[in-house]
């Protein structure tokens, strides 16, 4: 497993801190997880613990799944409901 990379992250006026990943937000922190977060960022690889401090919110898929999920298909359908329809052009 590789180490996670592409995670920065900045602080706010107010006590918030932003984490981004690849220049998208990840995840806002407020108030007694901000702290946290600070000193566990002073005390280890600034990488890993915005990698577990974001987690895997289930929305997007990790390496290695299997991209299937009941949900999904529930959603999007798998095309068995319903059969192909040919549609042909009125004249007239």
């Amino acid at each position: 497993m590789s180490a996670p990379e592409g995670y920065d992250y900045a602080t706010r006026s107010n006590g918030e801190v932003v984490i981004f990943h690849h220049g998208k937000l990840a995840k806002l922190m407020r108030e007694k997880e901000a702290e946290e977060f600070l000193a566990a960022v002073k005390d280890g690889d600034a990488q890993e613990v915005m990698d577990r401090f974001v987690g895997f919110d289930g929305q997007t898929s990790r390496p290695g799944s299997s991209g299937k999920h009941p949900a999904t298909d529930a959603l999007h359908g798998n095309g068995a409901a319903h059969g192909h329809t040919d549609f042909r052009r009125k004249t007239g």
